[in-house]
């Protein structure tokens, strides 16, 4: 189990290095790096977000009971 997060974190840190030397090479590169970074970080904020909803709505749901709702006739 060390090996695998020892492995882990040195993976971790040399794609940030890796993603750091390729954005130093031109101001274009690494404005291309940052706008995927926050696109990225965006869609998985509101993923994320929209997930959190649906299991509290679940839990609710589910702590309040069997009942069925109110279905029109």
């Amino acid at each position: 189990m060390v090996d695998i997060q020892t492995g882990l974190r040195e993976n971790t840190v040399g794609a940030i290095e890796q993603f750091l030397e390729i954005a130093s090479v031109d101001p274009l590169v690494a404005a291309m790096l940052l706008s995927g970074a926050i696109l990225v970080g965006f869609s998985a904020g509101v993923f994320g977000i929209v997930t959190l909803g649906a299991i509290v709505t679940a839990i609710r749901r589910g702590l309040a009971g069997s009942e069925e709702p109110n279905q029109p006739v």
